[in-house]
């Protein structure tokens, strides 16, 4: 038997607005691959800053150690996987990717030529400000779609 609000002589909670539950906002599969496009962007842009500094670029996660028997949660610094490196003729190239995997930026090609180093942050800035311009939702858009057909295939 359900006792509703009324039926109980509750005098404080009687002034409170009660609704039901109500499940979070999901975020679309196609926003959580733009913003994660957009957060990898930007430690690949801290990196090649790093990169023609001449330092070292890492991230820092959270790792889960072993002391004393008790799991402790402790900051580690870790390096990212580049997206861009250096060909056979001495060019830097760069390849945009989601879900890990490299996008056509145009038929049939992944690449980005850069050219030397200190291009590199440039160009990565371009591709930032490209995905907030939404030239690449299409792209996107169609990773999104492979990776679900993936899922399913499984």
């Amino acid at each position: 038997m359900t006792m509703h609000l009324q039926e109980i002589k509750m005098p404080f909670l009687k002034n409170l607005n009660i609704a039901a539950e109500e499940a979070p906002n999901q975020q679309s599969p196609f926003d959580k691959a733009k913003s994660s496009l957009l957060s990898n962007l930007t430690h690949q842009l801290a990196s090649a800053k790093a990169m023609v500094a001449g330092e070292a670029y890492f991230v820092t996660k959270m790792q889960t150690v072993e002391e004393n028997g008790v799991n402790v949660r402790k900051p580690v610094k870790r390096p990212i996987r580049h997206w861009y490196w250096r060909d056979s003729t001495g060019a830097v190239r760069i390849a945009v990717r989601v879900s890990n995997k490299r996008i056509e930026l145009a038929k049939g090609m992944t690449d980005i030529v850069v050219g030397n180093d200190k291009e590199l942050p440039a160009v990565i800035k371009q591709v930032i400000d490209a995905v907030n311009a939404g030239e690449l939702d299409k792209v996107i858009e169609d990773a999104v779609k492979a990776r679900k057909t993936l899922k399913k295939a499984s």
